[in-house]
């Protein structure tokens, strides 16, 4: 009975040391892991927006013409300026399999985010972003094509 109450009592020590036992670890800051700024259009295509859009934020790494790790956020009700905040898929390890990544951000009018319809607006990133990065401006300034 006496062993039983200590194999219980080091369960719960490990219970309550283990998750608390990596509360300092800067890779709990997910801050470090994320990308946040403002979209926003340009003015002369504020007529193109509808409704029923979709925005569509893409953040993907880019190597040797391909986008790896590709990560779609779809808001379906916005209003622009908007505030956004993504973040890459974090492997087992707790990191990220890249330290810079390329933001696309595009409005989806026939629900297909893959295909592109008539009147599709696009904004990007000049190049990669590092992780962490604050106050980045994306501005839906082109037809998508």
């Amino acid at each position: 009975m006496n062993t039983d109450r200590v194999v219980l009592f080091f369960s719960l020590i490990l219970f309550v040391w283990i998750p608390s036992s990596g509360a300092n670890n800067p890779t709990n800051d997910m801050a470090s892991f994320s990308i946040e700024g403002v979209i926003d259009i340009k003015p002369e295509l504020k007529a193109k927006l509808s409704p029923t859009d979709r925005l569509v934020i893409k953040l993907f790494h880019p190597k040797d013409g391909i986008e790896m790790d590709a990560k779609f956020s779809i808001i379906s009700n916005f209003e622009l300026p908007l505030e956004f905040r993504v973040s890459p898929y974090i492997v087992m390890d707790g990191t990220t399999r890249h330290e810079k990544y390329a933001i696309e951000v595009f409005t989806d009018k026939d629900q297909d985010v893959l295909g592109i319809a008539d009147g599709e607006l696009l904004g990007r990133t000049a190049g990669t972003v590092k992780l962490g990065s604050r106050d980045l401006q994306i501005i839906l300034n082109f037809l998508r094509k």
